[in-house]
């Protein structure tokens, strides 16, 4: 159960106003500041440290960075974004205030903000791997797919075992009709993460596209191997199935996707076209 936020910040103010106030100052820092707070925690501790007047610029510059981490996580994403401004104001030179932001208003759908704010950290720190992908990911929101594919690939410059830049990537090639590149990505997602049932549907679309439909058929079985509840690999298969004149197959495979919730207005009709829709 999630502890009253209002109740416990009164609690904790109370305390500031009495006894050792630098000790308990600095506990409020190190506890804004620790990994394991929970994000009601670092509401409470990093505020009662913000307003304690006692931090240096770079301390309470931290001090609304990690509130609007917590911010971000509770998905306030406005309380976020005001935070990492004011957390620039303080000290403009960190990078990740403006990775933080970009991911935060990227969330709130504002694509070209969240693009220039990834531009601004790149700027200050050019191996943050995290803006980078974030800037590929906005892009791919904004359907500027070959500019995202750019991101992802600068991204692998920096880290060239990352699974998310490699998959993000697959997906920008995809929609840009680069298929031999897709098919190429997801294979390095698999090597990388062999139970990545996700990959193996997207490189099974990839090959799909070019005509290799045993290739697909086999990697969207074995995207269901590695998770029976994933709907989306079901359809898929049995979508290919039914096309290719194997519908007794299929009809079993559309039944399971919809079962599962797969949302799709063609595979609503036709498993009740079919009498399967019970």
């Amino acid at each position: 159960m999630r502890r009253n936020l209002g109740i416990v910040a009164v609690g904790v103010a109370l305390l500031v106003g009495t006894g050792n106030v630098s000790a308990q100052v600095s506990e409020n820092i190190s506890r804004c500041e620790a990994e394991d707070a929970t994000t009601d925690d670092l509401i409470v501790h990093c505020t009662v440290a913000i307003k304690s007047g006692r931090l240096s610029a770079a301390q309470e510059a931290r001090a609304f960075l990690n509130r609007g981490t917590a911010f971000f996580d509770r998905k306030q994403y406005s309380l976020a974004v005001r935070d990492y401004g004011f957390a620039e104001r303080l000290d403009p030179s960190v990078a990740t205030i403006y990775t933080n932001r970009g991911n935060a208003l990227s969330r709130m759908g504002e694509g070209d903000r969240a693009v220039g704010e990834y531009d601004r950290a790149i700027s200050i720190d050019p191996t943050d791997i995290q803006a980078m992908i974030g800037r590929g990911s906005a892009l791919l929101k904004l359907t500027r797919n070959s500019e995202a594919a750019q991101s992802f690939t600068q991204a692998l410059s920096v880290d060239p075992q990352n699974v998310n830049a490699f998959f993000n990537r697959g997906v920008a090639a995809l929609r840009l009709d680069r298929d031999q590149q897709a098919i190429s990505d997801f294979s390095s997602v698999i090597g990388i993460a062999p139970q990545d049932a996700e990959a193996y549907a997207m490189r099974a679309g990839a090959y799909e596209k070019i005509g290799e439909l045993n290739r697909a058929y086999q990697d969207y079985s074995q995207a269901i191997q590695i998770n029976e509840g994933y709907a989306f690999a079901w359809f898929r298969r049995g979508k290919l199935l039914v096309d290719d004149g194997r519908a007794n197959d299929g009809n079993d495979d559309l039944s399971k996707a919809y079962k599962l919730g797969y949302n799709d207005p063609w595979l609503a009709e036709y498993v009740v076209t079919i009498g399967r829709g019970g």
